[in-house]
């Protein structure tokens, strides 16, 4: 299937919209100039998800659109629309080349108004108390449990990374005992 081509198979030529052929484009209000027909990121992203959700094939396919996108009039809601088909329909003729969207990875902030990444602030001695307390009631691994019943100043994630660095100072602490004993610590395994 070609790309765009799902689009308009989805448009019957029964649907309430005009063929960019045929000569009955729509007609904006004189209120409704150029100017006022601009489209922010936000209102076109709003506008494509209503398009994959809504039935194209409704008589009241605008409205619908329109109640999903309410800044903008019923007028401007068929504009935009006339003119994705037209667009759709060049690209499938072969007039505009297929657009090609850059396929690396972006990284997207999920809230806008982030705070800088806070650097993680040092467990106290109560905390760690705490932490040995839960690891002996909950187990090694239920850090969830643990930070909900025993260290509530500290989230799972949290208490979860503490337990990986203690787990390690122990590990560590115990091999260079072994070391200053005079045992060889130097086990690789093939």
């Amino acid at each position: 299937m070609e790309p765009y081509s799902y689009f308009s198979r989805a448009l019957s030529p029964s649907l309430p919209y005009p063929s960019p052929s045929s000569s009955a484009s729509f007609q904006l209000p004189p209120q409704l100039g150029e100017g006022s027909d601009q489209w922010t990121f936000e209102e076109n992203k709003r506008f494509e998800i209503a398009l994959s959700e809504v039935d194209l094939g409704a008589p009241d396919l605008f409205e619908n659109l329109q109640s999903r996108v309410p800044e903008k009039t019923i007028w401007q809601i068929k504009k935009h629309f006339e003119e994705l088909f037209e667009d759709i329909e060049k690209i499938e003729m072969g007039i505009i080349p297929i657009p090609e969207y850059n396929t690396t990875t972006t990284h997207v902030k999920s809230n806008p108004i982030s705070q800088p990444r806070k650097k993680g602030t040092t467990w106290t001695d109560e905390e760690h108390q705490l932490f040995l307390e839960g690891l002996q009631k909950y187990g090694k691994g239920d850090w969830k449990s643990i930070a909900r019943h025993c260290v509530v100043s500290r989230n799972p994630t949290q208490v979860a990374s503490h337990a990986q660095k203690y787990f390690l100072r122990l590990r560590n602490s115990a091999e260079s005992q072994q070391n200053a004993d005079g045992e060889c610590s130097t086990s690789y395994k093939l």
